[in-house]
Parts: C-alpha cells; structure tokens; sequence
C-alpha cells in the first residue's frame, strides 16, 4: 500500500479512486483542491494524482489498485476477459 495514503479511512479511499477512475472533466489541480475539500492533505492529494493516469486507463480489480497493492495491483484484459498485473508501457 502507498504508505503516504495508507493512513486514509477506506471510505475517503474509495472516494479518492472513484474520482481518480472516473473524473476526466477536471484537470490536476481542481481535482487536487476536490481532494483537499473532501479531507486529504495537501500531501496526500499530490499523493494519489500521481496515479491518476493509471486509474484512467485501466479497470482494476476491487481491493487490487495501485494505491491499495502497489505492483501486485490487478487489471481487467478485455481480451482474456481476466483479471492480470498492469503491463508497463
């Protein structure tokens, strides 16, 4: 787990990957201050954006992200139509 987010309540967690999976209208730094106003620090919010390219490209397993499991974090193959580890580009 990223030891700098590790200290969030699960419920700011999975807030903080919803909007890391799901928010492509806001840029860095207005989803940075969202994080800010919904309770992360300064830290923290800089933390977790830098994962956002991530969450945007890939469908992660529940429980099995990057924030959560770092390298063994687990991805949807819509080809194999399985979970696997995050190929490096």
């Amino acid at each position: 787990m990223d030891t700098i987010l590790s200290s969030m309540r699960p419920e700011l967690l999975r807030f903080v990957e919803e909007q890391l999976a799901n928010n492509e209208v806001s840029d860095d730094d207005e989803l940075r201050e969202h994080f800010i106003a919904n309770g992360l620090s300064e830290e923290q919010a800089w933390q977790a954006l830098t994962y956002r390219a991530l969450y945007l490209r890939y469908i992660f397993l529940e429980g099995f992200t990057p924030i959560l499991k770092g390298q063994e974090a687990l991805c949807f193959n819509p080809h194999s139509r399985g979970w696997e580890p995050v190929q490096n580009p």
